[in-house]
C-alpha cells in the first residue's frame, strides 16, 4: 500500500480555499424570514392606527355637529325671562347735586401806584365795611404834586384876569378909533389862551389829587379780609396784590346736574345744604341751556345765605345739596335691577314675545328703586335683571310666579 505525497494533499486544499474566497457570501433563510415577517406586521399596526384615528376624527365631528345644532336650537328657542310693571306714583321732585362752595364776591387788592406801604389798617380775618380804609402808601410827594399843581391853577387864574382886563380895554379903544382891529383880535385871542391854560391847571389840580388818593387803598364792599401785607415799609409795585376780600355773607354754590334732571330745575329753585352744624337754605340764580361737552351734565348756581353763624359753611368746601323742583308730578316706580347693565338710562320691555329697548329719564328713590318720570307707559312689561348684551328684538318668554 502506497502513502499519496503530502504535497498532493496540500495543493487540493488550497484549490478548494481559493473556489470558497471566489463566491460571494449567502444570508442565512432564517434572517430573511423574519425581516419580512417584521416589515408586513409594521405595516398592519400602522393601518389599524390610521383606521382607529379617523374613526375618533368622524367621531369628534359628529359630536361638535350635534353641539352645534342643539346651540342653535337653544339660541333660537325663547329665553325665559320675569318682568315687572310701573306701579304709579307721586313724587314731589328733588333733585341731588354735589358742588364747591366759593365767595358770592371776591376780590384781589392792591394800590394803583407804587410807592412804599405807610400803614396796614386791617388785620387778617376783621370783617369791614364798604369804604374801610385798608392801608396806605406814604403820600408826601403826592401831596406836594398837588400843592404845585393849585398854585399852577392860581397862577393861570391870575393870567386870566390879566387877559380879561386887557380884552376889555382894548375892546374900548377899538370902538373910540384909537387901536386899530386887528389890535382887538390880538387881545382877545390872549384871553382864549389864558382860559385854556387855567382849564389845564385845573386839570393837572385834578390829577394831582386822582394820584393822591390813590394813596390810600380801601374796600369796594363789605367783606372779611383774608390777606394783608406781613408789616409796612416795603415799597410795592402797580397792581401788586396786598389784600384780599371776601364776601362770606352769601356764598356761591357752583355744581352740575344730569340732562334729564336739568328740566326739575329753575332759577329760584330751592335750594338745601344739610351739614354739620344744620340746614343752610339758598336758591338757584343760574341754569346754563348748554351741556358741558366734557361730562355731558348742566352746570347750575345756587346762592345760599351764609349768614347765620350757628349754621354758616366755609367757602372753599364741598358739599352735597338738593333742589326741590317745585310742585309733585306723576311717576311710575320700578325696581333698580331693570335698568340694563352698563347703561344710563335704558330698560328692556317685552312687547309680542320680543325684547323692545326704552330709554327713560328717572330718579333714584331712597330705597334705591326708580322713579320714572318719561319714557315708559304703565302697561309695558319691564324686564328685570336684563343681560348687558340684550338687545331689541331678542325672543324671550315670560315665566309666571314669583319673580327672582
Amino acid at each position: 500500500m502506497s502513502i499519496p505525497p503530502r504535497e498532493s494533499n496540500h495543493s487540493a486544499l488550497s484549490k478548494r480555499a481559493e473556489l470558497s474566497l471566489d463566491r460571494p457570501p449567502r444570508a442565512p433563510l432564517a434572517g430573511i424570514v423574519f425581516g419580512c415577517v417584521l416589515a408586513l406586521g409594521l405595516v398592519g399596526w400602522t393601518g389599524v392606527r390610521i383606521r382607529a384615528a379617523k374613526s375618533v376624527q368622524a367621531e369628534l365631528g359628529n359630536r361638535r355637529t350635534d353641539d352645534a345644532r342643539r346651540a342653535a336650537q337653544e339660541a333660537a328657542a325663547p329665553q325665559p325671562v320675569h318682568v315687572v310693571r310701573g306701579i304709579s306714583e307721586t313724587w314731589q321732585p328733588v333733585v341731588e347735586f354735589e358742588g364747591s362752595l366759593a365767595a358770592a364776591q371776591a376780590a384781589e387788592l392792591g394800590f394803583k401806584v407804587s410807592g412804599r406801604i405807610a400803614s396796614v389798617r386791617a388785620k387778617l380775618g376783621d370783617i369791614v365795611k364798604t369804604g374801610a380804609l385798608l392801608g396806605t402808601l406814604d403820600a408826601s410827594e403826592a401831596a406836594a404834586q398837588v400843592r404845585s399843581a393849585d398854585a399852577q391853577q392860581r397862577a393861570a387864574q391870575a393870567q386870566l384876569t390879566l387877559a380879561d382886563d386887557n380884552a376889555s380895554r382894548t375892546a374900548q379903544m377899538v370902538q373910540s378909533g384909537a387901536f386899530s382891529e386887528a389890535s382887538g383880535v390880538q387881545s382877545s385871542q390872549q384871553k382864549s389862551l389864558a382860559l385854556a391854560q387855567l382849564d389845564a391847571a385845573k386839570a393837572a389840580v385834578g390829577l394831582a389829587q386822582v394820584n393822591l388818593g390813590n394813596q390810600t387803598l380801601t374796600a369796594p364792599f363789605q367783606g372779611t379780609i383774608t390777606r394783608v401785607p406781613t408789616g409796612i415799609g416795603a415799597v410795592v409795585s402797580p397792581g401788586a396784590v396786598q389784600f384780599e376780600l371776601l364776601d362770606l355773607g352769601t356764598l356761591k354754590l357752583k355744581g352740575s346736574v344730569g340732562e334729564a334732571d336739568a328740566n326739575l330745575v329753575h332759577v329760584g329753585s330751592s335750594v338745601a345744604i344739610t351739614g354739620e352744624r344744620g340746614e343752610v337754605q339758598g336758591t338757584v340764580s343760574a341754569v346754563l341751556g348748554a351741556v358741558d361737552p366734557a361730562t355731558r351734565r348742566v352746570p347750575i348756581e345756587a346762592l345760599i345765605d351764609n349768614k347765620n353763624d350757628k349754621t354758616s359753611l366755609r367757602a372753599g368746601t364741598f358739599v352735597r345739596a338738593r333742589v326741590l323742583g317745585g310742585a309733585p308730578i306723576p311717576v311710575l316706580r320700578v325696581p333698580h335691577e331693570t335698568l340694563r347693565p352698563g347703561s344710563q338710562d335704558e330698560l328692556m320691555v317685552v312687547q309680542n314675545g320680543k325684547l323692545v329697548s326704552k330709554h327713560v329719564a328717572f330718579s333714584i328713590a331712597k330705597d334705591g328703586s326708580l322713579f320714572v318720570r318719561f319714557g315708559l307707559d304703565p302697561s309695558d312689561d319691564v324686564l328685570l335683571l336684563p343681560k348687558a348684551e340684550a338687545q331689541t328684538g331678542d325672543r324671550v318668554a315670560v315665566q309666571a310666579g314669583a319673580t327672582p
